[in-house]
């Protein structure tokens, strides 16, 4: 091989970077890295301005059922925020609990208009949910889940026994 061929084969293929056997890859396992709760209320609030987690968790198994993709509004922008791989868990007191894949996050412009009456919320993210397991309630409490919920938050007390939990029956 003449000095040019060589300056050409260095060009092309540096001798830093690694050369890569053509080989087929799967899609490599996402592992959580933050866990999200959300409460649903047990009955509808007809106050005008104020959310209505029933209300809304209903429409969104209504999508589901159409064939819709499920959404929901992501933490406060005070909290970390989620990306694709998290774990999103609904939340039903002294009942069960589902645990949801975030599949995609998007912007807050891409709300819903029905949930326009959620005022407080407008700056959250939307978080695309798939892919649900549901834990019943006494083995939600064996795996430190939380007795009570307030308000979308992430989870940090108990992340690693629900994320290890999620794994083994996803």
């Amino acid at each position: 091989m003449d000095e040019w061929s060589k300056t050409v084969e260095k060009t092309i293929n540096p001798s830093h970077e690694p050369k890569l056997k053509n080989t087929v890859q799967e899609n490599p396992s996402v592992y959580p890295s933050n866990v999200y709760i959300t409460p649903i209320a047990k009955a509808y609030n007809n106050q005008y301005g104020k959310p209505c987690s029933r209300r809304d968790w209903d429409e969104q198994l209504e999508r589901g059922i159409k064939g819709d993709q499920i959404m929901w509004d992501g933490p406060p922008l005070n909290r970390p925020q989620p990306a694709p791989g998290d774990l999103m868990i609904i939340w039903f007191y002294k009942k069960q609990v589902q645990v949801y894949s975030i599949t995609e996050v998007l912007k807050p412009s891409q709300r819903l208009p029905t949930w326009s009456m959620n005022i407080g919320q407008r700056d959250r993210r939307v978080v695309y949910l798939e892919n649900p397991i549901t834990i019943d309630w006494l083995t939600w409490l064996s795996l430190d889940g939380f007795k009570r919920c307030m308000g979308t938050t992430n989870v940090n007390s108990c992340k690693n026994n629900i994320i290890e939990y999620w794994l083994s029956h996803k």
